[in-house]
């Protein structure tokens, strides 16, 4: 079993909650004027401040704040931010650095998301 094998089973054994797997088209962003405008701040929209190592994603507004995602290639990450572009089965995945988000583009995967279907 794998780190982040186990880092789900560990979520899904601490807080029981509705596991669903679903597709997505995930793109990858960083902190950059290119990437979030000329008011980029390291600032997600609920207030959290960015830290390197960070696992963060930017997620529709029907899928609250806090919530889990699994991420195939990226991790187990928390929904911390939105964006204009974000809607339907989009989400996108922070990266501390311009080139790594340009490294991982854009994929279609397979997330698994913890918590209510809506």
């Amino acid at each position: 079993m794998t780190f982040t094998q186990l880092s789900v089973l560990v979520v899904v054994l601490m807080r029981p909650t509705e596991v669903f797997m679903r597709p997505a088209e995930v793109t990858a962003y960083c902190s950059c004027k290119k990437c979030c405008g000329s008011q980029a701040a390291g600032l997600t929209a609920n207030g959290y401040k960015l830290k390197p190592k960070d696992l963060v994603i930017a997620a529709p507004k029907n899928i609250p704040f806090g919530t889990k995602i699994y991420v195939p290639g990226y991790g187990l990450a928390v929904v911390k931010d939105r964006g204009g572009a974000i809607k339907g089965d989009k989400l996108d995945v922070w990266f501390a650095s311009h080139q790594e988000a340009l490294k991982w583009g854009r994929q279609k995967l397979i997330v698994t998301q913890f918590g209510e279907k809506k």
